[in-house]
């Protein structure tokens, strides 16, 4: 009889925690008054900063990322992968390389993502996208052209959602309010929720994994600009490794209002490498345009 009970209630508990496992932002009913939550919101983020690697991990003025870039339709099914090199200069430089392969007498409306196949009289190319404040520029075919007022928008947003940025410069704006919003059970880790929230209600939460304390999730909540719809997008990190004493996530998923959109395989990362400031204008643009005819 003590057998069968057990097998039961171990049986539930496990189908419990897989249920649990897929759920985020599914915290428990933690209730803390605001500035003693605001105090253990901090304290789980100061000892995942020690986790990353302290004054390593906060020393970071630049990182170079090299590896496999996927992206994916609304069936999950796979649109093609190029190869990227991402070179970000804190607090606002980022230069991306995708190098892919154009395919002649191929129906392919979407170049970039026809990579690695072997069909025959193929050419090897490279696209430049570099972003510098609130200006931008992306090199391909056509030259060199600026970034449309859309993509300036997604390049100001995709700031918001850099954790790692969040983590090293912005904590201590005045306009944050942080909340510890209790345990939970992420893809079958014990985690810790922290939501941070500023003056335009973006909202980040981030789940700390309770026995490594690194994140492994970030929930991104805010209205559409042109909609006002409300938006979820989240960010998954794992594979985590040492490089120079930072704990890295070597593969990081993407998720936009419940659709698996990309994911990204780091195959080698290098911090503070000195990047020049030069490497993030128009006229480094320019001078590989003129390099390549």
């Amino acid at each position: 009889m003590r057998v069968t009970i057990c097998r039961a209630v171990c049986g539930g508990l496990f189908f419990l925690l897989a249920s649990q496992a897929g759920r985020a932002g599914a915290q428990d009913t933690t209730v803390l008054a605001p500035e003693a939550s605001e105090a253990k919101a901090r304290a789980v983020i100061q000892r995942s900063i020690q986790a990353l690697g302290g004054a390593a991990y906060l020393g970071v003025k630049d990182t170079t990322r090299s590896g496999r870039y996927t992206t994916f339709e609304h069936n999950g099914e796979s649109r093609g992968t190029v190869k990227i090199i991402d070179q970000v200069k804190l607090p606002d430089k980022e230069r991306i390389e995708y190098n892919f392969k154009i395919y002649y007498g191929v129906d392919a409306p979407i170049p970039l993502l026809i990579v690695d196949i072997p069909y025959p009289l193929s050419k090897r190319k490279s696209s430049f996208e570099v972003r510098n404040g609130d200006s931008g520029w992306i090199l391909g075919s056509g030259g060199v052209i600026p970034l449309e007022a859309e993509a300036l928008a997604r390049m100001r947003l995709q700031r918001k959602k850099d954790i790692n940025l969040l983590f090293r410069t912005r904590l201590n704006e005045p306009d944050l309010v942080l909340r510890y919003t209790g345990q939970d059970v992420v893809d079958l880790k014990l985690v810790d929720w922290v939501e941070i929230s500023d003056a335009d209600r973006f909202t980040t939460r981030i789940a700390f994994e309770q026995s490594t304390h690194l994140p492994v999730r970030a929930i991104f909540l805010y209205r559409d600009a042109e909609t006002n719809d409300r938006v979820e997008d989240h960010d998954y990190f794992s594979n985590y490794r040492p490089v120079q004493g930072i704990m890295t996530a070597f593969q990081i998923g993407h998720e936009h209002n419940g659709y698996k959109v990309s994911q990204m395989f780091f195959e080698e990362v290098k911090y503070n490498t000195g990047l020049d400031d030069s490497m993030f204008t128009r006229e480094a643009l320019d001078h590989l345009s003129k390099g390549s005819k």
